[in-house]
């Protein structure tokens, strides 16, 4: 039998297809996203960190295990600051750990644009 994620299993550093880190001091979310959702899509488990997956697939050992894979490549592309937060809220898959690295970078938005103008403003001919 065939096991429709066994093409992940070849990837055993992602590191080279993901050169970048993620980070939330470098403001480097958006890069890191593309070329992780780029990653999963050639790799056929975009599935994965969208949550599109059906019950049925999730309560399948090949479905589990592809899972551990890309969670694992999520881990090994972002900061050790990073990885310390994502791990103490305890990801139940690689869904969960997606949706919380995106609510911290749409959330951090916010307060680093703030911040950003308010440097700006302060700003003087010059400087």
């Amino acid at each position: 039998m065939v096991n429709t994620y066994d093409k992940i299993y070849t990837v055993t550093s992602i590191s080279h297809l993901i050169p970048v880190k993620l980070d939330l001091s470098k403001l480097n979310y958006a890069r890191w996203k593309r070329l992780f959702t780029t990653h999963c899509k050639g790799f056929d488990v975009s599935k994965f960190i969208l949550g599109t997956s059906t019950p049925e697939e999730q309560a399948t050992e090949a479905w589990i295990k592809a899972d551990v894979v890309v969670t694992t490549w999520i881990y090994n592309t972002i900061s050790e600051p990073l990885l310390e937060r994502v791990l103490n809220s305890e990801p139940a898959n690689s869904h969960a750990a997606w949706i919380f690295l995106e609510k911290n970078f749409q959330d951090n938005k916010l307060s680093k644009t703030m911040e950003l103008n308010a440097e700006l403003r302060g700003l003087s001919i010059g400087d």
